[in-house]
């Protein structure tokens, strides 16, 4: 235990070893008063029969001092745990916040790929916030749902499917709109307005220019991307994926487990982060955490 937890555990010492000394007495002071009684007879000789529950009581009051101590010193090492969780915090925070400082430096001068491609990346922004990071998540998500946007659109490209068809290809067009994918939101609108009206032969007529300016916007879009590093989940070295939206609750369920003292959780949860880096100086701490809790738990 370091400095603060052995203050802790002092006091709380003090305290369980001054209630136990205050007992004794009192049952000291009752026997002798009952033997000076019986000596001044004032009371039978019978009566010190009556400190025979001092045997039992003061093995027993002993007995209890040493589980007061034992459970002291538990709650010192879990009020030191919090304390822990809550500078690690701390440091955690101030290290993911360096994060996307570099990246999103980096995307503004990645983005001017996407505009030489015909990408309106100034349109985009505009429509964002000016947000990088919002850019570059729906970026990762247009990549990740790329292949299921046009497999959809292929299998409704039926006359009894065309509304669904329409409706779908509404979804593809403000998707490619966020993005400022100028060429494909153009062609995605028309494809919904010849669905509504249900010109099917026109769409299968323009369906090789729709995919093909799919592609095109993958392509650029994974360059882009690529470029910059950029991943939405955590793999581990046998290639699980875990979000980094999951990740992040579940750092932040272990921070809560430790302030509640729940030790054995927060290390199980923390166990399970490590094996997912997204970044060697959290990981770092975080297995300085680990090695913390390890140290608490085995005294």
């Amino acid at each position: 235990m370091n400095c603060n937890e052995n203050h802790i555990f002092d006091e709380l010492k003090f305290l369980v070893d001054r209630s136990a000394i205050i007992w004794l007495t009192i049952m000291i002071g009752a026997a002798i008063m009952i033997g000076l009684l019986c000596l001044a007879g004032a009371l039978p000789a019978a009566a010190l029969w009556s400190l025979i529950w001092l045997v039992p009581t003061v093995p027993a009051l002993l007995l209890i001092v040493y589980r007061y101590h034992k459970k002291a010193k538990i709650l010192a090492q879990k009020q030191q745990i919090s304390m822990m969780a809550y500078h690690a915090k701390q440091v955690l925070e101030h290290l993911l916040q360096q994060i996307p400082d570099t990246l999103i430096s980096d995307s503004k001068i990645k983005m001017h790929y996407l505009a030489r491609h015909g990408i309106d990346i100034d349109a985009a922004m505009a429509r964002l916030g000016y947000n990088t990071e919002k850019y570059n998540e729906l970026a990762m998500d247009f990549l990740k749902n790329c292949d299921k946007y046009e497999d959809t659109l292929y299998d409704l490209m039926q006359p009894s499917s065309l509304m669904q068809y329409g409706a779908n290809a509404h979804i593809l067009r403000v998707r490619a709109n966020e993005l400022g994918i100028v060429n494909l939101t153009d062609t995605a609108f028309f494809h919904e307005l010849e669905a509504y009206a249900g010109d099917l032969d026109i769409i299968r007529q323009n369906w090789k220019k729709l995919s093909f300016e799919l592609d095109e916007a993958y392509s650029i879009l994974s360059q882009y991307v690529k470029s910059l590093g950029l991943k939405d989940d955590a793999i581990d070295k046998d290639g699980n994926h875990m979000s980094f939206k999951k990740w992040g609750e579940q750092l932040q369920e272990a921070f809560l487990a430790l302030e509640t003292y729940d030790t054995q959780k927060a290390k199980s949860i923390l166990d399970e982060l490590v094996r997912f880096p997204i970044d060697s100086d959290v990981t770092k701490a975080l297995k300085g955490i680990i090695s913390n809790i390890d140290e608490m738990m085995a005294v």
